[in-house]
């Protein structure tokens, strides 16, 4: 068998004694090797890196089980022996494939009935935050960078091989209990008041600095210039003194500024930074126009605003400071828009402002000039409006979850021999910002005239929420010995709670997820089905309607479990679901992990790179919404658009920052994830692209083929920005060397079909290079981003499958791809598995996974279906 592709790992010399034996087969399959295999796959040849000789025959080798998988499919699949050699005698070819697929079987099957150990893996960071958000309803509090990152194992950080816990976890853990503590309990009586600040972008001194004296913004009124603090012309640079006088820290004017965010300029809501966590109310109104010398002229269209929570930290100086993304907000020509939304905010957490439709403009220094000689696009916000904390309740709900409806009682921390807590009084300490803590008096404790009667009931009630299932009296007679213990040794009641808590927030039943020891296969219980997909479809824990079908077993009942499923997806949690399984399957968690070469890729921005990602999130919502089949996971008759992504795939008349699905024109090349500018990305290195790492990347993640790692000694292709030669040019030889050949006849076809999407996902007919070419056109590029990059040679996108059949381009390269619609829902399925059960599909599960594909499609049923069809069945309700 000339062209298997090698595994490349060494087993263990042994003598040929096959695998098959373990079935009975060992005489007729080691025939059909000897005269079909041996010639090419010895000690001497090692076709493709396989010597067949040396093949070991221990089942409970993972490597030697994994290989005979492959030596299966090879055999099934018609690719070995290849079809230049003579072809063995149909029914031996069927029975050697029948042989080793029982041998398997057989083992397979074996292990389990031999396997009763507890299926428990911890939870990732992803999910503890999720959990203890929801657990204590704070939907803002930041955890998940307070622990150490997960491992990866096959593509997924939920699988049990990538979730080890070490002392560095323990202590992360007891670390961020005692965080989640400080928050959810209560310090006074009475509810922090609730305020309404209004704040200017003018409050933060940089963009004082840049109204003042460098020409990046200007104050505004009534959507003119405010010519009682007249933009810079000749004066620049004047002291703070004269900022002074002209009142310029209390103007509440608008402010229009040109000048993108960059390393040295962070712009940010400065005058108000949260004292309390908890709900606030955040309203802004913004609007764009066209600067030309101090005349107000209208914009080019609508622009669009970055809003993010910027996370100060000490006392706010400095602009390093970590911040994650809110949303993009429409600005419109000359009409005011305005937005409101409520959003978490903790101690210390603002909201920052970035002009991100906007291109980079510095015209001090870039231009050298000021803004009274400058014309361009300007963005401006009339102010925001902050209203909070806001509770409904008081105590807010994290408090009542751990003392319920037990009264505060102050307390004297010197009075007596009990200690009480030591808590900080909430102060404003973020330079710059206004608003103040309250003034309150006191210091109060939780009070019980029961005090284990009290624990008692309340850690039973916690503890079934925090464990996700039934608590026995054992596990509470325990976490109630802590708190009698702790009252013994002078705390308080307060203090000795919070003990019980801390441990319970870093016990096993809450960190792992636990299966009953019960054997593989056999159905879960209630609780760990319930749990099983809130995880799936929540990222987090069981809510209250999950844990009541589990406590009376409906759960189990397939209606039951399907009106839940819709339920779930229907509910705004399930886009966790969507943003953390996209992310990993589709690495779109590793957009950012190479910035795009700034000569080659001017218009690249982190509004264009934020696009990318809600495209492809919104389409995967798109695709279940309308349980549109797998084939639409290459191909598609529509996208989902704002308006910087169709500029960027140009797609007209798309208009503002909110995706949308727009219809693709019948030629167009966009449509499925694989011409989304995302996975472009993703897939290039920021300088060059390859159809290595593209066409490996569609083999993998999106047709389930995943290709065999390079052979140690075969050196990288480095890439060639003088544009000298193409990149096909380039791979050539490692196309036509035998050792590579089988392996790039199935990697480059996609990557080939590929080439016509650049480093940004953006589409090409030449390759762009810092050398000779020739002057490109500006077609989408804002003509204030400057072009420095020629055009170079043209790109072939053709290629031919595997299959034999040809494309001249990626149109036809997905229609071939997307018609074999079985197997991307089948790989699809592989991938939820895993995600879901922590768990890769065996070889035992493809009958399983065969048939839930079948009924998906006898349904004419897409994702949604899939999704309904698996949670239906025992690969995911049983362990």
């Amino acid at each position: 068998m000339t062209r298997l592709v090698s595994v490349r790992q060494r087993v263990a010399v042994t003598c040929l004694v096959l695998f098959v034996a373990y079935a009975a087969y060992a005489g007729e399959s080691t025939s059909f090797f000897e005269a079909h295999c041996f010639d090419c796959h010895n000690s001497e040849t090692r076709e493709s890196g396989l010597n067949l000789t040396a093949l070991g025959e221990d089942p409970a080798d993972a490597e030697t089980f994994a290989l005979w998988v492959k030596v299966h499919d090879r055999l099934k699949s018609g690719e070995m022996p290849p079809p230049s050699e003579i072809r063995p005698p149909a029914q031996e070819l069927k029975a050697t494939i029948e042989s080793i697929h029982k041998s398997l079987i057989a083992y397979e099957q074996s292990e389990r009935a031999r396997s009763i150990t507890p299926a428990v893996r911890r939870m990732t960071r992803a999910e503890y935050e999720n959990t203890i958000r929801d657990l204590f309803d704070m939907p803002g509090l930041q955890l998940r960078d307070r622990l150490p990152a997960d491992g990866s194992s096959h593509g997924f950080d939920k699988h049990l091989d990538a979730l080890s816990i070490s002392h560095v976890n323990m202590a992360k853990y007891l670390e961020a209990a005692d965080y989640v503590l400080d928050f959810a309990i209560a310090s006074q009586p009475k509810a922090p008041v609730s305020r309404i600040e209004h704040v200017s972008l003018a409050s933060q001194y940089y963009v004082r600095l840049l109204i003042a004296g460098n020409g990046g913004a200007v104050f505004l009124k009534n959507k003119q210039p405010d010519w009682d603090f007249p933009p810079t012309s000749e004066h620049q640079h004047i002291d703070q003194g004269a900022h002074e006088r002209l009142g310029m820290y209390d103007r509440e004017s608008s402010v229009g500024i040109f000048r993108h965010e960059d390393e040295s300029f962070r712009p940010w809501f400065q005058g108000f930074a949260a004292i309390y966590p908890g709900q606030y109310r955040v309203r802004t109104s913004l609007w764009s126009y066209t600067w030309d010398k101090g005349q107000v002229l209208p914009a080019r269209g609508t622009e669009a605003v970055r809003l993010s929570v910027v996370q100060l930290q000490g006392n706010g100086r400095g602009q390093d400071h970590p911040s994650y993304v809110l949303g993009y907000f429409d600005a419109p020509s000359l009409e005011t828009e305005s937005h409101e939304f409520v959003q978490w905010l903790n101690p210390g957490e603002s909201i920052g402002y970035n002009v991100s439709s906007l291109a980079p403009v510095h015209i001090y220094h870039q231009y050298k000039r000021n803004v009274m000689s400058f014309t361009g696009p300007g963005i401006a916000c009339d102010g925001m409006e902050i209203e909070g904390p806001i509770h409904d309740t008081w105590p807010p709900r994290a408090h009542r979850l751990l003392f319920g409806e037990l009264p505060m009682v102050e307390f004297d921390p010197h009075g007596n021999d009990v200690r009480f807590p030591q808590r900080d009084r909430p102060r404003q300490s973020m330079i710059g910002a206004a608003n103040r803590a309250d003034d309150f008096s006191g210091n109060w404790t939780i009070n019980s005239e029961s005090p284990l009667a009290d624990a008692r009931g309340l850690l039973s009630a916690f503890l079934l929420q925090a464990f996700r299932r039934p608590v026995d009296d054992a596990t509470i007679n325990g976490y109630v010995a802590l708190v009698a213990h702790r009252l013994d040794e002078g705390e308080c009641f307060e203090l000795a709670m919070r003990h019980a808590y801390r441990a319970a927030l870093c016990a096993p039943e809450f960190l792992y997820h636990w299966t009953p020891a019960t054997q593989i296969g056999e159905p879960a219980d209630s609780y760990m089905l319930a749990n099983r997909l809130a995880y799936f479809l929540w990222n987090s824990g069981p809510d209250s309607r999950l844990r009541e079908l589990a406590a009376n077993g409906t759960i189990r009942q397939p209606e039951v479990l399907r009106a839940e499923v819709e339920r779930m997806l229907a509910d705004g949690k399930s886009q966790r679901f969507i943003q953390d399984f996209l992310g990993q399957w589709l690495r779109l968690r590793e957009i950012a992990s190479t910035d795009p070469d700034k000569k080659l890729y001017p218009e690249f921005s982190t509004y264009l790179q934020d696009s990318m990602v809600m495209e492809s999130e919104a389409y995967f919502r798109e695709m279940i919404e309308e349980d549109l089949d797998a084939s639409y996971l290459i191909d598609a008759d529509f996208a989902m658009l704002n308006e910087k992504l169709a500029s960027h795939y140009g797609i007209p008349d798309v208009s503002g920052s909110q995706i949308r699905r727009v219809a693709l024109p019948e030629d167009s090349r966009r449509g499925g994830f694989l011409t989304q500018a995302a996975i472009l990305k993703i897939t290039a290195n920021g300088t060059t692209t390859s159809p290595v790492p593209r066409g490996a990347f569609v083999m993998d993640r999106l047709l389930g083929q995943p290709p065999d790692p390079p052979p140690a000694n075969v050196p990288a292709i480095e890439p060639d920005v003088r544009g000298a030669k193409t990149i096909r040019e380039q791979l050539d030889k490692h196309r036509h060397d035998p050792t590579c050949a089988s392996c790039h006849a199935k990697i480059d076809p996609p990557g080939f079909a590929l080439e016509s999407f650049d480093v940004i996902g953006g589409y090409r007919t030449r390759y762009r290079s810092i050398g000779d070419g020739d002057n490109p056109e500006r077609g989408a590029i804002d003509p204030f981003i400057h072009i420095g990059f020629r055009l170079g040679p043209e790109v072939d996108c053709s290629g031919s499958l595997p299959s034999g059949a040809n494309f001249s381009d990626v149109r036809e390269f997905k229609k071939q791809v997307a018609a074999d619609i079985d197997r991307l829902s089948s790989n699809l399925l592989r991938r939820l598995i895993v995600y879901s059960t922590g768990r890769e599909a065996s070889f035992g599960d493809r009958e399983t996974i065969a048939e839930i594909v079948q009924r998906t499609s006898e349904q004419h049923g897409g994702v949604r279906t899939l999704i309904h069809e698996f949670v239906q069945s025992e690969l995911f309700q049983t362990r």
